[in-house]
């Protein structure tokens, strides 16, 4: 499942392909000095599954399968066709059917949408569109292929986010008990982490899923690219990253992930392990000591009653105008100055200094605002330009602990919305008519 983010924008084999860069698979498999043969035309004729009548071709399962291969980075054979024929099918009777259920809840993807989408692939890649199309017609497919992908992705990614944003619930002891976990850890080691999870949603999928996992894991052992893999067939949210999920400490996953990350060295992978929702390939790029916690950072959206004053006024002059905007700040409320305040100052203005860190602001500034209440004013503070009147119109104060319990939070909402996805996909699945051919 891909969510909220088009995980189809590969970092791909394409930008190592496109220069001539040989995959490890790749070289493995031809002879040195020999680029790898170029599969044959595609010849699939008929219907491959029919999914509430609707068709999908052999051809078009032809073509997904040749695009799955060379995203991956693994060379184009009859062995590795076949391997890729189920998930290929799989993918287009998925898409299928969320297409379908766009269609039946009002959801329309445009042309531009793709178009638009299909541009990030490219610049993402550093590729050109001609550097693509002629990788694609070496693989035995096109961009239409990729496209036809896009649209179902940006279609249910409307789907599911109209259905259950809003409706996310991750509780406070829920974060908590995460965020005493990451506190507990604090000075331990930590990984940095790549995921590739199938998922296993019913006792039917165990076995299948098993096969899957094992079937990537010796792809990536034998060259295909672990993050290439993860974003065409892991199901967790870190497949859009290309199953990068960051620095992680020791019990911030399950036990059964932890105690393998326990056991790997930098740069190595481990086989399938079974945790809670499916089956999950780890790697792990690098180890270091945890690093210090984040500085607290105070964030306060200012706006200003500004009377200009050049630096060579005369001292009775800065006085009457710092009397005038003291006595104004008695009618300031709720971050706004009435007219006859702005009117009764000469050449005033009344507008947005912006959302800033505290600690980027002068130190006048600081002490102006110092102890003020939200919808209060402060000063006025002289400048080289004119006397500032500030106005404090919120003040958040980004602790440390108040921004970890943000990252965990915005973790676990995207797993729990990962997993009310894969559900929705699975519940179209049972109550759909799919005849496979």
């Amino acid at each position: 499942m891909r969510l909220f983010v088009l995980t189809a924008v590969y970092s791909l084999a394409l930008a190592l392909l496109v220069t001539g860069t040989t995959d490890s698979a790749a070289a493995q498999a031809t002879p040195r000095g020999q680029a790898p043969a170029a599969p044959p035309p595609a010849t699939e004729v008929g219907i491959a599954a029919v999914v509430n009548d609707e068709m999908v071709s052999a051809f078009d399962v032809e073509q997904r399968v040749r695009l799955l291969l060379v995203t991956t980075g693994v060379p184009y054979s009859p062995e590795a066709a076949r391997a890729a024929r189920l998930t290929a099918l799989r993918s287009l009777v998925d898409e299928a059917l969320e297409l379908q259920e766009a269609r039946k809840q009002g959801v329309t993807i445009t042309e531009e949408q793709v178009e638009q989408s299909f541009q990030q692939v490219l610049q993402s890649n550093k590729v050109t569109l001609e550097q693509f199309d002629q990788l694609m017609k070496q693989a035995g497919t096109s961009a239409t292929t990729l496209k036809r992908q896009l649209r179902a992705e940006l279609a249910w990614n409307q789907v599911v986010s109209r259905r259950y944003q809003g409706r996310l619930s991750v509780g406070a002891e829920q974060i908590q008990a995460a965020v005493d976990r990451i506190k507990a850890n604090a000075g331990r080691p930590e990984s940095l982490v790549s995921e590739l999870m199938v998922a296993v949603d019913n006792p039917e999928q165990e076995g299948p899923a098993r096969a899957l996992a094992q079937q990537l894991f010796d792809q990536i052992r034998g060259g295909a690219r672990f993050s290439a893999l993860a974003r065409q067939y892991s199901q967790a949210p870190s497949a859009a990253n290309g199953g990068d999920i960051g620095w992680i400490l020791p019990g911030q996953l399950s036990s059964e992930l932890d105690d393998t990350l326990g056991q790997m060295q930098v740069n190595s992978i481990s086989p399938p392990v079974r945790a809670p929702g499916g089956w999950y390939i780890l790697g792990i790029r690098d180890r270091r000591q945890t690093q210090p916690p984040p500085p607290e950072v105070v964030l306060v959206e200012l706006k200003q009653l500004f009377v200009p004053a050049n630096i060579s006024a005369d001292a009775a002059t800065i006085d009457q105008l710092t009397a005038q905007l003291n006595d104004a700040k008695s009618s300031i409320s709720g971050c706004s100055v009435p007219r006859n305040v702005l009117d009764s100052l000469p050449d005033a203005t009344f507008g947005d200094v912006g959302r800033l860190n505290i600690k980027d602001l002068p130190v006048e500034y600081r002490n102006a605002i110092d102890g003020l209440k939200v919808g209060e004013a402060g000063g006025p503070v002289r400048s080289t330009d004119g006397l500032h009147l500030l106005v404090l119109c919120g003040r958040d104060d980004q602790t440390q602990n108040a921004m970890m319990r943000d990252a965990v939070q915005r973790s676990l909402e995207d797993q729990q919305m990962a997993m009310l996805a894969r559900r929705y996909l699975r519940d179209l699945r049972r109550t759909a008519t799919i005849e496979v051919r």
